[in-house]
């Protein structure tokens, strides 16, 4: 699924599910669930309000992460997509999500890669074949 970062009145990120999100994949009870960022786990409790029209996930160590990993990448405070893959019962891992750049027909760009010729290669290096004549 794809959440995206939310920010609170007070400075701290945390994940937007969105309410289609969270009736899909998330369970009323128990109130907890447990998230992967890398190689940390931590288990984060869902408040009464994520099934009331918030469907919001915060929690210090997650904002900590997110601050680490996609804040620094962003320049200005915009939200930022993640992927969130459930991987068990409760247990989901998120991840960043890496912006492909593609032109308005949908051809990915990529910056242009250097081929190494063959006159980068000197001559006194190559081994010499012997040269045979079929006639």
């Amino acid at each position: 699924m794809v959440v995206k970062t939310h920010k609170d009145g007070r400075d701290h990120i945390g994940l937007h599910i969105g309410a289609a999100n969270a009736r899909r994949y998330f369970r009323r009870h128990p109130q907890t669930i447990d998230l992967r960022l890398d190689d940390l786990e931590i288990q984060c409790t869902l408040s009464p309000d994520f099934w009331e029209g918030r469907p919001e996930i915060y929690d210090p160590r997650l904002s900590e992460w997110l601050e680490f990993k996609v804040g620094r990448k962003r320049p200005g405070r915009d939200p930022m997509l993640l992927t969130m893959v459930p991987s068990g019962d409760g247990t989901f891992v998120v991840i960043p999500r890496t912006e492909n750049r593609t032109d308005p027909f949908g051809a990915e760009i990529s910056t242009p890669r250097k081929v190494q010729s063959e006159s980068y290669f000197p001559l006194g290096s190559l081994p010499v074949l012997p040269s045979r004549s079929v006639a």
